[in-house]
């Protein structure tokens, strides 16, 4: 069964800092604001279909009519993952919410520290919205998650956040190692904490003698299954990644090249039956031919 990442909107309140949003506003001081054609979704994804909802750019729960787009998605027997920061919703909201999501579905709150730290990387974060939201979760049927990306400013408080998740009634606390470290550095946390997988990033940007195996993240037993993306305009793109600001224009995918790729257009096996589209894929299981995005985000560390 395909699975697909969802991007319901562009928009955010958030100005982090490591953001594809934040760098196209500071790049062209400018906003793209989209939110999906919630018809053309639902008919484009059919029933029972694993989706994670998370932006490229934005925060799912902005979406003007997420509480409808969620219980349509719920009709159609598909399994929902929301990963949100979680900020300056209502309580109300929150309970309609909840009201909707069942045993399969998953809420992940991405809170990087505790209160004196969180809006350090998640700059605007509310978060006395952030408890307010976690606080009428108390009482769900869906699983909830805090996702903890480290950072030098809160590397300390780990422990400390990991035992206030399960104060807060948390099915799980995890501590990510973020991987993106091939910009701005000043919020590095200490080695143990980094995911180094950037190097070999650098190593591919720099040197154009570098050669390593690649493991397509999209693929299953060499099929095209794994969070094929669709962003906020409804467009498709093999991965996130390949929708970011940095990427979406330099592919066949591009909006800017054809329209042919958008969901309003077309159905899943019409894309992946295209030609050129199953050259593409093909071309992410060998280092020498697979696009940039593919090698930096796809090539195997020590390969």
């Amino acid at each position: 069964m395909i699975n697909f990442h969802i991007e319901p909107t562009s928009k955010c309140t958030l100005e982090c800092p490591l953001c594809s949003r934040t760098w196209f506003y500071q790049t062209f001081k400018k906003r793209l604001l989209h939110e999906i054609d919630m018809d053309a979704l639902i008919d484009f994804l059919g029933k029972d279909k694993k989706l994670s909802l998370c932006g490229n750019h934005g925060d799912p729960i902005y979406h003007s009519k997420f509480i409808e787009l969620c219980k349509r998605l719920k009709q159609n027997n598909c399994e929902i993952t929301i990963i949100t920061n979680g900020s300056a919703k209502t309580k109300k909201w929150w309970y309609d919410l909840n009201s909707i999501l069942e045993e399969n579905d998953t809420i992940i709150f991405s809170i990087d520290g505790l209160e004196d730290t969180n809006h350090i990387y998640r700059i605007n974060a509310k978060w006395n919205s952030i408890m307010d939201a976690i606080q009428v979760l108390q009482k769900r049927r869906c699983k909830m998650k805090w996702k903890y990306i480290v950072f030098k400013h809160n590397q300390h408080q780990i422990k400390d956040a990991e035992t206030l998740s399960k104060k807060l009634g948390f099915d799980q606390f995890y501590a990510d190692h973020s991987d993106r470290w091939l910009g701005k550095k000043d919020l590095m946390p200490d080695k143990e904490f980094v995911d180094e997988s950037y190097k070999i990033s650098e190593e591919i940007l720099k040197n154009p003698n570098f050669k390593t195996t690649m493991s397509p993240k999209c693929l299953q037993d060499g099929i095209p299954t794994n969070s094929l993306y669709i962003d906020a305009e409804g467009d498709f793109y093999p991965c996130c990644w390949m929708g970011s600001y940095h990427y979406k224009y330099k592919s066949i995918f591009s909006p800017k090249v054809r329209k042919s790729f958008n969901i309003k257009d077309n159905t899943i096996d019409d894309i992946l039956e295209w030609a050129e589209v199953k050259e593409f894929f093909e071309s992410t299981k060998h280092f020498t031919s697979a696009h940039e995005c593919c090698k930096i985000k796809c090539g195997v560390k020590n390969g």
